[in-house]
């Protein structure tokens, strides 16, 4: 970012695309968040989070993503084809600190948040995030908090980072235009690490319809190329709420050498009350 501060961050505009029509979650699909009172197919929280960062990314640059902070909240539904703008505004200089919101055509607030560039922040150890195996997809807990509690830990996720293929696609999903992940400067995008959060939660639970309600997520580090990275996590909060019963979740992510990636603070209602 330059030496000049200005007070609004620069707003980005899109198209929102529902990139999840054709996902075991139904809430992305038409028929299935009609049973839950929506006029349509969700678009999902990931795609929301991305657009939310991109006028973060334009003011703060770089470095944000190498060590600064982001947290959204969906408020209301975004749907395929909606146009939406991410917009922003300087709060604080000390450290530096932005609100985010996020408004369709009709200027409903979909989404809040707001980002931050501390100058430090707690470090992650990897000894409070003990690496645990995976349930075989029948063996997933049933998707009610009644099937947690408070402290239990995750199955975890290991995967590597793919470029060329996997954020490429991501890429287009996101529509997102930002030369500094097109050219593989950075070869993570942070709605990504948002992601795959989603993924740990759906490979330890047997989820029907589901929808992810907010997203907090600490940098430390960018992922490289062909690294290999290692999800982990536990369950940190379970609360019903109007009928929905809402899960939170702990993560952390970590590269190879146990550095330390990101630290996550993901919210998902996996039980859902239906409509009427």
């Amino acid at each position: 970012m330059s030496n000049t501060i200005v007070e609004n961050l620069p707003p980005y505009e899109l198209k929102a695309h529902n990139y999840g029509e054709d996902h075991e979650n139904k809430i992305h699909s038409d028929e299935g968040a009609a049973k839950y009172g929506f006029a349509g197919a969700l678009v999902p929280g990931v795609a929301v989070y991305a657009y939310l960062a991109r006028p973060v990314l334009d003011a703060f640059g770089k470095a944000w993503l190498e060590g600064g902070l982001m947290k959204a909240r969906f408020i209301s539904p975004v749907y395929d084809g909606d146009q939406v703008t991410a917009s922003g505004v300087i709060t604080s200089l000390d450290p530096l600190t932005a609100s985010l919101e996020l408004r369709n055509a009709e200027n409903v607030l979909c989404a809040v948040g707001e980002s931050s560039m501390p100058q430090t922040q707690p470090g992650i150890s990897i000894s409070d995030y003990p690496h645990a195996a995976l349930p075989e997809p029948d063996r997933r807990r049933r998707a009610t908090i009644s099937s947690f509690k408070t402290g239990d830990v995750l199955g975890s996720l290991d995967f590597r980072l793919d470029f060329k293929e996997e954020m490429t696609a991501f890429l287009d999903d996101m529509v997102e235009t930002a030369g500094i992940y097109r050219s593989g400067e950075v070869a993570c995008h942070p709605a990504f690490i948002v992601a795959r959060s989603n993924e740990i939660l759906m490979s330890n639970v047997a989820l029907g319809p589901w929808i992810h309600t907010s997203s907090e997520v600490s940098h430390h580090a960018i992922a490289a190329d062909g690294e290999s990275l290692c999800l982990r996590g536990r369950v940190a909060e379970l609360y019903e709420k109007r009928g929905n019963e809402y899960v939170v979740l702990d993560l952390a992510l970590f590269g190879e050498k146990d550095r330390p990636i990101a630290r996550i603070k993901h919210s998902a209602i996996i039980r859902l009350m239906e409509n009427g």
